[in-house]
């Protein structure tokens, strides 16, 4: 797995649930390992390797101590950490000590243990591996490769099909696999539901059965998000002077798209319409 710094990592706040954070003024070192304490002592068996981040439960810091954890643990132990996650606790007096003399960060967050590790988890293979799993149509219009987003139901699929006109390609539905790759995102089908399109009202049909095998691409650059939103949302695009909101970017797996926001519609077509408008734009 490439390394993920440890500035980045406190950078996702709201991702991770963190509600305190203590560091050097200048935040180095980078992750490449998770190692998770939920046991009485920070090291009870557990062995670290290089470049980790150790998630200590309230059971392993002590919290019932004023000052937390006491520091049983060796001081060799924490030469290859990286980075200190406290589960569902305040930091203490003493790992605040313990942060200054040996400059390693902590923070804290309102997660338990196992969730905190599953998020960590999911992030460095994200930023780490470059690869992250969304759920949203993937088509190419008009030459470009763009992924429809949304909440379930708002009509992504039903969109994505009105697209399917005058040379635009399908390439995935529901669960697409997004790949960075440089400077670009690239992406596919989840190999569990590559070439299948759900069909409201109709089940789960062939992609290459509804649109003909000729219509169906395997992968695609993404080069533009489009996320379908309620028309009553606040965010909900205005047709102004110049047609629709001034665009914005999201960051996926590393890299800035450009992401519009599109008010749904109970007819797919008019969407689509919508759609090819904001992508002529591009």
């Amino acid at each position: 797995m490439i390394a993920v710094t440890v500035k980045e990592i406190l950078t996702y706040g709201e991702r991770l649930g963190i509600t305190e954070i203590v560091s050097p003024p200048r935040v180095r070192g980078v992750v490449r390992h998770l190692v998770r304490s939920a046991g009485r002592g920070a090291a009870d068996g557990m062995t670290t390797f290089p470049h980790s981040l150790l998630i200590l439960s309230p059971l392993a810091v002590g919290g019932a101590n004023e000052n937390g954890w006491n520091g049983s643990a060796p001081a060799s132990y924490f030469r290859n950490i990286s980075c200190l996650a406290l589960s569902q606790q305040k930091i203490t007096v003493f790992l605040r000590q313990f942060s200054e003399r040996t400059e390693t960060p902590i923070f804290s967050s309102r997660y338990d243990d196992s969730l905190l590790h599953s998020r960590l988890t999911g992030l460095l293979r994200e930023r780490g591996e470059r690869q992250v799993m969304v759920h949203g149509v993937l088509v190419r219009v008009c030459g470009l490769g763009v992924l429809l987003l949304g909440e379930s139901g708002i009509g992504k699929t039903a969109c994505g099909l009105a697209l399917m006109d005058k040379g635009n390609r399908w390439v995935a539905d529901d669960a697409v696999v997004l790949e960075g790759r440089g400077d670009a995102v690239y992406g596919r089908g989840h190999p569990k539901t590559a070439g299948r399109i759900a069909v409201r009202g109709r089940g789960i049909l062939r992609a290459a059965d509804l649109l003909g095998p000729g219509r169906i691409l395997q992968e695609i650059r993404v080069d533009a998000l489009v996320r379908l939103i309620h028309g009553t949302e606040k965010n909900a695009v205005q047709e102004s002077r110049g047609g629709f909101e001034t665009r914005r970017y999201k960051e996926m797996v590393g890299v800035s798209l450009p992401c519009r926001d599109l008010a749904a519609d109970v007819d797919p077509r008019r969407v689509a319409e919508r759609v090819k408008k904001v992508l002529s734009a591009e």
